[in-house]
């Protein structure tokens, strides 16, 4: 083994405290994956794994003997989760994968007394390291010189690996994004000729990787290699014939799922780019964000703002996507600077943007004469009264509008 010695890491006395456990049992334990090649980078890990030559009814056995909590999260592909103090460390017995047949799970697995071979069937290089006290930094694969290089590569054949799992080409992506690697040119390679692999992933789990990547901090770097890969058609079926986004204006933007997933689907148009988003197994919430972000910038893109009152009336109509849109329409040409300056000048003002931010409420307009039909036409046009001049959202004001517009209703 490649071994470096004399590495000295600070990590949790609960993840100490378990690799102690192990060890004293006669079983080998070391910090791997994730958060080892965090440690390494100099970042706080989120969460902690552990890889142990121990079978996991024999981890799973001694934890609880010593009254640790152990949950038995994938058991059958040799993980259990060991809860000390409150922190769950995932601790997975090593392994060899047998075959991908649905490219994303292996068929079967079966343990191994090899660390070596444990390491030799993980996806990148910066994520093949082990680490224990007793041993030190275990690298294989040059993963530590690839950490300092920030390159992405993949470990041994890398067709083969992307062969085996098909998300691993997502997930290289937004590695890339959230750390900034370049990826290395083999990688890509293999990343090219396995990209119709991508087809047998699930929405699910495409979303949850291009989410992660969108908001990473170096996400125009990723994305814009991404596109250089021609993954978008098979993220997004809707973008065979298509013109594809521009990268850069994605970095420029906030990191919300909502502004930077609209970026990302713009080009399809309001159409396709509906049938994309709704392709996305992705929560209600964020799925509200990205439309109302579109329909916001689409809106600027064919209704020019050009006074204070047109620019509050906007900001109504789109209250939690209005920033957002504009700056969007902003980078892409669709929205002018003197558009862009009256629409932050009205969001400084102070003015009603929903019917609930009215001095008057509908309990108060029934009583002055409206019927329960009528209430909610009342305050709409209350709303956009106040709007157009913030002066008269007081009670007075708005309750001799209100009985004129019902008088009025009536006649």
């Amino acid at each position: 083994m490649k071994r470096k010695a004399g590495e000295s890491m600070k990590y949790p006395i609960e993840v100490r405290e378990a690799m102690a456990l192990l060890s004293a049992n006669g079983a080998e334990a070391y910090i791997v994956g994730g958060c080892l090649r965090n440690m390494l980078m100099g970042k706080q890990p989120h969460d902690w794994d552990m890889t142990t030559s121990a079978l996991p009814c024999q981890t799973a056995e001694l934890f609880r003997s010593k009254g640790y909590s152990v949950i038995e999260t994938g058991i059958k592909h040799g993980t259990v989760t060991v809860l000390i103090n409150g922190l769950p460390i995932e601790i997975t017995t090593f392994r060899v994968d047998g075959e991908y047949s649905d490219s994303r799970h292996p068929d079967n697995v079966s343990f191994t007394p090899s660390l070596e071979e444990d390491l030799a069937r993980r996806d990148f290089t910066v994520n093949a390291m082990a680490y224990s006290e007793k041993s030190g930094l275990i690298d294989l694969y040059n993963g530590k010189k690839d950490l300092s290089d920030m390159l992405l590569r993949a470990v041994g054949d890398a067709s083969k690996r992307f062969k085996e799992d098909a998300l691993r080409i997502l997930r290289a992506f937004r590695f890339s994004a959230e750390h900034g690697f370049s990826i290395e040119e083999n990688t890509k390679k293999a990343i090219i000729e396995g990209k119709e692999g991508l087809i047998n992933i699930s929405r699910e789990r495409i979303y949850a990787e291009l989410f992660r990547a969108l908001l990473g901090d170096y996400a125009e770097k990723a994305i814009s290699a991404l596109i250089e890969c021609g993954l978008l058609p098979f993220i997004f079926a809707e973008y065979k014939d298509e013109a594809t986004p521009v990268a850069d204006i994605i970095g420029k933007l906030p990191k919300n799922i909502g502004a930077r997933l609209a970026a990302l689907i713009w080009p399809l148009g309001r159409e396709k780019s509906e049938r994309a988003l709704a392709s996305l197994k992705m929560s209600n919430q964020d799925k509200k964000a990205v439309k109302n972000t579109l329909e916001a910038a689409v809106f600027l893109k064919n209704t020019p703002i050009r006074t204070e009152e047109e620019a509050r009336l906007f900001i109504s109509r789109f209250p939690l996507n209005f920033s957002d849109s504009t700056l969007l329409a902003s980078l892409l040409g669709d929205c002018s600077k003197a558009s862009q300056m009256l629409i932050e000048k009205a969001a400084k003002s102070d003015f009603p943007k929903s019917v609930g931010e009215l001095a008057i409420g509908g309990a108060e307009i029934i009583s002055l004469g409206a019927n329960g039909r009528e209430t909610g036409q009342v305050l709409s046009f209350l709303l956009e009264r106040s709007i157009l001049d913030p002066k008269l959202n007081n009670k007075n004001d708005l309750k001799k509008l209100a009985l004129n517009y019902i008088s009025e209703r009536k006649k």
